[in-house]
């Protein structure tokens, strides 16, 4: 699965816990977190720190994987400085 910003990766992790039959309460409990916490990773991912990130895949038994997009071609920006033109 491609994923390109930070609430796509939460709603995959949403899915997933659901689809396993797994409260916010019983993942974070295997981890250490609190259910607030893996609350708020769900619905704000992008205010979320990585450890939370990676305590939640491993309650999940997922694990991330990141590959190149191939060559990347940085594009010239307008005269307001350089600016970020690639998807996440």
């Amino acid at each position: 699965m491609k994923i390109t910003d930070p609430k796509a990766l939460s709603i995959y992790l949403r899915d997933e816990r659901r689809r396993r039959g797994l409260s916010q309460a019983k993942v974070g409990d295997l981890v250490g977190l609190r259910q607030g916490t893996v609350s708020k990773f769900e619905s704000m991912p992008e205010k979320m720190q990585l450890d939370t990130l990676f305590r939640l895949l491993s309650a999940l038994e997922l694990e991330l994987a990141v590959k190149s997009k191939g060559c990347i071609v940085r594009k010239k920006s307008s005269a307001s400085g350089d600016k970020w033109t690639e998807e996440w």
